[in-house]
């Protein structure tokens, strides 16, 4: 049984190793969309910031009633 195991896990160390690089390539470009999306966002305020509350408080009250209706 344990040899069974061994030889399980050993075929499955370089299989294991590319899903873990794919993962951190996939968090890695997920970690700069984010960051300029975030900018995006920043930007988008400071230029306009009377709609983006106007956004902002239609998101929470479509938001708050969401949540009530539960």
């Amino acid at each position: 049984m344990i040899d069974r195991a061994e030889e399980a896990t050993a075929s499955w160390n370089p299989q294991a190793d590319e899903l873990k690089e794919m993962a951190l390539q996939y968090a890695a470009v997920a970690q700069e969309r984010l960051a300029e999306g975030s900018e995006r966002v920043k930007e988008y305020v400071v230029k306009q910031p009377t709609r983006a509350l106007g956004i902002a408080l239609g998101l929470g009250v479509l938001l708050g009633w969401m949540i009530k209706r539960r």
